[in-house]
């Protein structure tokens, strides 16, 4: 009945006409088509669902408790009339598309694969929200993804974030058809991942030094395993960070050996010491890869993703300068200076990779040595520089776009608020579209470290993000999202416990 009554005051409070409520989708799908009649959401109501989608259909069932008062039952048997019916066809041609039909008799969910069907039944979720006393106006809505990659980058090295707290927001940016969670999870306040050859990365690593007075933390490899299949259910793909060979001070504080000098860097929180430290993982040494080498073969048996990202940012080059082995390696490899180092570092990480069917990601600087493969995925990062982004999609990479200019969402709202992100045009003028793998918000935990401050910065510019990833140019109107992000908010507020940041780009109700 709690649950119930708080469905009413939902309704109440976004009460308007069953036509305009029924445009309140986010992201904006590609095509909609408003038919005669309605579907009415009855006690009798089930969903028919093959047992291959069975998790989809269980967790739409849970959801629909916060929604309609109570759970539908789900069942592999029975007829459509007065029902929701899930179906897998071939003839949705995109993988993470879907069709909805709404009608008078019953709701028709098709797709080719269980991705379409989520966000299939994420759509009718956010009809429901909007919806008055569970009335779908009937509709067909024909709907895919622009983008492959619609991600969002948590940073739960410099702070720790429990893993419920991950499976969180898992849920919250899943109901809005993102489907990346890039888990940044090691930098120099800490290392967040057991690697059990390498047992000290956590024992030392995931710990500030004592003199901080700070509680670290880190996942076991049962508890990412766990998240996995969490992630899984919700169509999102964990992507695994390991940053190198810079912001690397958990890891050398673990392991000397790992640096050029054997200097054991102390761990800090971000606001207490060097925000880039000098100590960085030594290019020249042969047993410096054969570590790398057994952490990431961890780390690709607990990550189905075929992308692990190694950073590659912000990496200070004066220890391999003075370093022996560093400058012996570029000699005899021929190389003209340090950045070519780094640039050879990575391609030898990005052969080892690919040995294991993964691709490497890395922020936008491991292009400036010039040595890559050419089939590492670039995440721009860095607003300023937006003119290598043509450059680099025109010879042949593939790109995830995450500028400071629009992206991150650490910053506050007078530099980046909803407005910006929605507006973002991620492809560059004079380049190919089918470079862009996609785009990405980065959520860095500084700052903002508790889950209350961290709901704040992520929404509602999440939502903005949402449409941009996902729909079309020509299919994105401010003026209609508007309300819809209004109405969404309602739900995320009063349903979800979400501290949504009262954006002045938004009508809040």
């Amino acid at each position: 009945m709690k649950r119930f009554l708080l469905f009413l005051v939902i309704i109440c409070c976004i009460a308007g006409n069953s036509k305009s409520q029924n445009f309140s989708i986010i992201p904006q799908p590609q095509k909609v088509g408003i038919l005669e009649g309605e579907f009415v959401f009855k006690p009798e109501t089930k969903i028919i669902a093959p047992l291959s989608l069975n998790t989809a259909a269980e967790l739409f069932s849970e959801e629909m408790k916060d929604i309609i008062g109570r759970k539908i039952t789900v069942t592999s048997k029975g007829n459509s009339s007065g029902n929701i019916v899930l179906r897998i066809e071939k003839t949705v041609s995109k993988p993470e598309g879907y069709e909805l039909n709404i009608s008078s008799g019953s709701i028709r969910v098709t797709a080719s694969t269980g991705a379409g069907i989520f966000y299939g039944l994420q759509t009718i979720k956010q009809l429901l929200i909007c919806s008055e006393n569970g009335v779908l106006k009937a509709m067909t809505i024909t709907d895919s993804p622009r983008f492959e990659w619609r991600g969002v980058m948590l940073d739960v090295s410099r702070t720790f974030m429990p893993l419920n707290l991950v499976k969180r927001y898992i849920d919250l940016f899943s109901q809005y058809k993102l489907n990346v969670v890039h888990l940044h999870l090691t930098d120099d306040q800490g290392w967040r991942i057991e690697i059990k050859k390498y047992p000290l990365l956590t024992e030392i690593g995931s710990k500030f030094d004592p003199e901080f007075n700070r509680m670290g933390g880190y996942y076991s490899q049962d508890e990412i395993r766990e998240l996995v299949i969490y992630a899984k259910a919700r169509n999102v793909m964990l992507v695994p960070e390991i940053e190198l060979p810079g912001h690397a001070s958990a890891a050398i504080a673990s392991y000397p050996e790992l640096s050029c000098e054997n200097v054991r860097p102390v761990i800090h929180t971000f606001l207490e010491g060097k925000s880039i430290h000098e100590e960085i993982f030594c290019a020249g040494k042969e047993s410096t890869y054969v570590m790398i080498f057994g952490i990431l073969d961890e780390l690709c048996e607990l990550f189905p993703s075929p992308y692990i990202h190694i950073g590659g940012d912000e990496a200070p080059k004066a220890m391999w300068k003075r370093c022996p082995y560093c400058q012996k390696t570029m000699k005899d490899n021929n190389l003209s200076n340090e950045e070519e180092l780094q640039s050879l570092f990575v391609k030898r990480i990005g052969d080892y990779l690919r040995s294991k069917n993964k691709t490497l990601v890395g922020w936008d600087e491991i292009i400036e040595g010039g040595k890559l493969s050419g089939d590492e995925v670039l995440m721009f990062w860095r607003g300023w520089k937006l003119s290598e982004v043509e450059k680099e999609v025109k010879s042949g990479f593939r790109v995830v776009c995450t500028p400071t200019t629009h992206c991150y969402f650490d910053y506050p709202y007078d530099k980046i608020n909803t407005r910006t992100i929605y507006d973002y045009e991620p492809v560059r003028p004079g380049t190919s579209e089918k470079n862009y793998l996609g785009v990405q918000a980065n959520f860095w935990s500084h700052i903002d470290r508790s889950e209350h401050n961290i709901d704040k910065q992520l929404f509602p510019r999440v939502l903005g993000l949402a449409e941009t990833a996902w729909s079309k140019p020509e299919n994105k109107n401010w003026d209609r999202f508007k309300p819809a992000a209004a109405k969404n908010i309602i739900y995320l507020k009063k349903a979800q416990n979400v501290n949504v940041f009262r954006d002045n780009f938004i009508e809040f109700p």
